[in-house]
């Protein structure tokens, strides 16, 4: 045992020596062949876009790598074009293939259509309206959609004006409507000229106010006064916490005096 430590120290400090003797000191090092990634058939390997920069239809390009769902594909195809539209693209379509690759692979084609902005927004009414400014009501995406500059998104300015009616109900305007929008498009300069036509009716006032006395003390409500359901959501708060019980009303609309009755227990 002792007559073998000088040849290993010898063989060591060989090995240490240099590039050289590296070799005889070691077995000799094969390469290894790169690794590949699988590919599964379960997911979507790859999205590719034309006609467009992939974050402008990002709900698609995300989808890289997520597991494959046809169906989800599809209406997440319907959420790109939607985006489109809101970049001033109206007629933006986006069309979605599949094909194999590594896993399932995505082709998005793009076709913008041209870009139009709102020249203007004319607002009309038949009645004078609520306060406040109807077209401030109208804009969504902070000023980017349905607002002059922007972009016109139709389903977008239809459910603005229904927010928009039901807030004249609720401040007393009972009967208010407001026609669809009409939309001239300028297929020369790309804007578009809208046309909104609304219809407030008439204001409806607090009719009779049947309850208890202490109730209608408590309620603060005078018939003859304007009606509004936030007012009469904060006298009925009130009224439950000076008089510590639960209170149930129940509302009557009389037309032919464009009262609102309130009857409260």
């Amino acid at each position: 045992m002792r007559s073998a430590l000088p040849s290993c120290r010898l063989v060591l400090a060989a090995c240490l020596a240099g590039a050289g003797l590296l070799a005889g000191c070691h077995a000799r090092i094969a390469p290894r062949p790169p690794v590949t990634a699988s590919c599964r058939l379960d997911r979507i390997g790859a999205v590719t876009v034309t006609g467009a920069a992939p974050a402008e239809v990002a709900p698609l390009a995300v989808l890289e790598g997520t597991l494959d769902d046809p169906d989800r594909a599809a209406r997440t195809a319907q959420v790109a074009t939607d985006l489109m539209h809101t970049q001033g693209y109206p007629r933006a379509t986006v069309a979605v293939t599949r094909h194999p690759g590594c896993g399932v692979e995505l082709a998005v084609a793009v076709a913008r259509g041209p870009h139009y902005t709102i020249a203007a927004i004319d607002v009309a009414a038949d009645a004078t309206l609520p306060p406040g400014e109807p077209r401030d009501a109208l804009e969504d995406g902070l000023g980017t959609v349905n607002a002059v500059g922007g972009a016109y998104v139709e389903d977008r300015m239809i459910r603005a004006l229904g927010a928009l009616v039901d807030r004249y109900r609720d401040a007393g305007w009972l009967d208010a409507r407001a026609d669809a929008p009409a939309a001239r498009w300028d297929d020369a300069d790309h804007t578009v000229q809208l046309a909104v036509q609304l219809h407030p009716g008439r204001r409806y006032r607090i009719g009779t106010v049947s309850a208890r006395p202490a109730v209608i003390a408590a309620l603060g409500l005078r018939g003859g006064e304007w009606f509004d359901a936030d007012t009469l959501k904060s006298a009925l708060a009130r009224a439950r916490r000076q008089l510590a019980r639960r209170l149930a009303v129940r509302v009557s609309v009389a037309a032919e005096r464009a009262a609102i009755d309130l009857e409260i227990k």
